[in-house]
């Protein structure tokens, strides 16, 4: 099993993430909603670069006036309000949110502590360490989407715009589908921030074989992306060729502030 090293862009990360959050535990927003909300900034961000010719990262601005301007450019009479309709609105409402959000967060305002419930049988340190790992994900999945031409250099992400990030198929999420550069071949990539066991080959499993009934005349292959490998998920792996595994290590860059 090979490492990948993955980096971190510090401040668009920092920003998707406060994002995410913010909308959860200010504005109420579902995990998925907040998700998809946070990823129609990219859309935004490579559509308003590839139509102007000027590469904008809207992640990395900090100018609430620009961010203004083109929440409105995407509104229902701004001039690329056909994009900002894309996702009946999805398109518009994010861009709009953001700008409310970065409001909040450039007047400093604190974000209130997330709305956990604790169960009887839950400690406060088993979520804590649910929650660290969602965000690992969260952040890893990120790092390999803006990666993917660096560390898979035979494959790009399905669709023209990321559809292959968090790909839906009959009410399943796969982290990441990426379809090699001559169309033949589709990866299917599952991420796990910590120890990944005998129970994430069955979850790779059942992706390949959904995949298998609407793509069936290409060839399939899943990879297993976690902090660490358990024994047990070797062993599973050990009766096919078409799932493989990788670790991956932490690179911290450091800015100047």
């Amino acid at each position: 099993m090979n490492g990948e090293k993955i980096s971190f862009s510090g401040r668009r990360f920092e920003m998707r993430n406060e994002f995410e959050r913010w909308m959860r535990t200010v504005e109420g927003k579902q995990q998925n909603t907040a998700y998809q909300y946070a990823l129609s900034i990219d859309k935004i961000s490579k559509h308003y670069s590839e139509t102007t010719g000027k590469e904008t990262d809207i992640y990395s601005l900090n100018d609430l006036i620009l961010l203004k301007k083109l929440s409105d450019e995407y509104s229902v009479n701004g001039k690329f309000s056909d994009f900002g309709y894309k996702g009946n609105g999805t398109i518009r409402n994010a861009i709009a949110t953001y700008v409310r959000f970065y409001e909040s967060y450039s007047s400093g305002e604190e974000l209130p502590l997330s709305e956990t419930f604790l169960n009887d049988e839950d400690s406060p340190d088993q979520l804590f360490c649910e929650n660290m790992n969602f965000t690992y994900e969260k952040d890893l999945k990120n790092s390999l989407v803006n990666q993917v031409g660096e560390l898979f250099s035979k494959y790009k992400i399905l669709g023209n715009s990321n559809e292959g990030v968090e790909y839906l198929i009959e009410g399943k999420r796969i982290d990441l589908l990426l379809e090699s550069h001559d169309k033949n071949e589709l990866l299917a990539i599952e991420i796990k921030a910590g120890k990944a066991d005998f129970k994430v080959f069955g979850q790779i499993s059942m992706y390949l074989g959904l995949l298998s009934k609407k793509f069936p005349d290409k060839n399939l292959k899943g990879l297993i992306i976690a902090g660490s490998i358990d024994e047990t998920l070797k062993n599973a792996c050990l009766i096919t060729d078409k799932v493989s595994m990788k670790t991956y290590k932490m690179q911290l860059l450091l800015e100047n502030a």
